[in-house]
């Protein structure tokens, strides 16, 4: 399984795939758009946008390299939310998953800890919350998601969860925008069910970085449920969480 859209297997550019260079920092941009149900059928994708920031020396850039991917990643959000209507007033939940104990799995955990929101105002419109995974609380992600968009008349879910890549320089670098919701534990087979406009009744927006290969992808005779992880995951994970926590509060402020 992929994660990623432009791991599908497919040739992505005679439907419309672009892929765009920044000038700096050895940074790309693809963008790609399936809006009619034949081609969603074809290419085996879900219909919306997709938008990845590819950004291979970010770890050797360090801060001033994450500040150009908020930005770049803040542009689309923009774009995405002028389109959607989504306004400082919408009502939105941030959707942080993953499993916090494990590194690779706490990208969520390291967005909600940077989000911000003002718990104590009567006009806070914008909650976010850590579910954990099923095997830690028997409770599936997407009853709690619609639990609370319904509690809470949530408008908008902004979804956000760990990835996997089946190119080893694509960990920890490429991150990813769609607005069609996302299928916890896809890309490690194990599958949740999908949170989108249809399964929780509020539009879905899915923002992900990967931080997981399986080891069968770099050597066929590895097993093939071997899931690793780079060796400076824990900081990395950080920084990643920081940028797209970043992207998310200039855009919802």
């Amino acid at each position: 399984m992929f994660d990623l859209v432009d791991e599908c297997g497919k040739d992505l550019k005679e439907y419309g795939y672009s892929v765009k260079s920044e000038g700096c920092y050895n940074i790309t941009t693809a963008s790609l758009l399936i809006e009619s149900e034949e081609k969603s059928k074809k290419l085996g994708l879900d219909k919306g946008e997709y938008f990845i920031v590819n950004s291979p020396n970010l770890y050797d850039y360090g801060l001033e390299c994450g500040h150009y991917v908020t930005k770049l990643l803040t542009k689309f959000l923009r774009k995405i939310a002028k389109g959607l209507n989504i306004s400082n007033k919408s009502k939105v939940l941030i959707a942080c998953l993953g499993n916090p104990d494990v590194t690779a799995d706490r990208l969520g955990k390291a967005v909600f800890d940077e989000i911000k929101i003002d718990a104590f105002s009567k006009e806070n419109n914008i909650f976010k919350f850590c579910p954990n995974i099923y095997f830690s609380t028997g409770i599936e992600t997407i009853d709690m998601v619609k639990m609370l968009v319904r509690e809470k008349n949530v408008e908008f879910v902004f979804i956000i969860d760990s990835l996997t890549t089946n190119a080893i320089s694509r960990l920890g670098t490429s991150f990813q925008i769609t607005t069609n919701g996302m299928t916890p534990g896809s890309g490690v087979n194990r599958f949740g069910k999908r949170i989108n406009k249809e399964s929780v009744n509020a539009v879905c927006l899915s923002f992900g970085v990967p931080f997981m290969i399986f080891a069968s992808d770099l050597n066929k005779k590895s097993p093939e449920d071997l899931v690793l992880a780079p060796k400076d995951i824990k900081e990395n994970v950080e920084f990643a969480g920081f940028i797209i926590a970043s992207a998310i509060n200039e855009v919802l402020k």
